[in-house]
């Protein structure tokens, strides 16, 4: 985990062999709050797709490089004094060189925060 205690993972399923959901809680005391923005705390993007990597990561058991990203589009605004929980749709396509994820991300109630494609090249 690159930011250590930022986020806890509430729940996590497999719906399918080419898919899971996770459902996240952010860690709204995580000092990366401080500076991104003081008092008016936003999760940066980045950090957004460093958790879908290590989402990926934990359920395939095998450590990823991020080759490329595409359509990564933010909707929403993450709060984590507001909207803490997020949930992370996942659909993995996978060979035996490269994972491509398609992921939704949204807030309990079904709001989308994130929607984006990125391939992980295997190490």
């Amino acid at each position: 985990m690159l930011l250590t205690n930022f986020y806890k993972i509430q729940t996590s399923e497999t719906l399918e062999d080419n898919s899971f959901e996770t459902i996240i809680v952010l860690q709204n005391e995580h000092p990366i709050f401080n500076g991104h923005f003081p008092n008016f705390p936003v999760t940066p993007g980045v950090a957004m797709l460093q958790i879908i990597k290590e989402l990926t990561e934990n359920q395939l058991q095998q450590s990823l490089f991020l080759k490329s990203a595409s359509n990564v589009k933010f909707l929403s605004l993450v709060d984590p004094n507001k909207n803490a929980i997020l949930n992370f749709s996942i659909t993995l396509e996978e060979d035996h060189e490269h994972v491509k994820v398609k992921n939704t991300t949204s807030f309990t109630d079904g709001m989308p925060v994130l929607k984006c494609y990125i391939t992980f090249d295997k190490r």
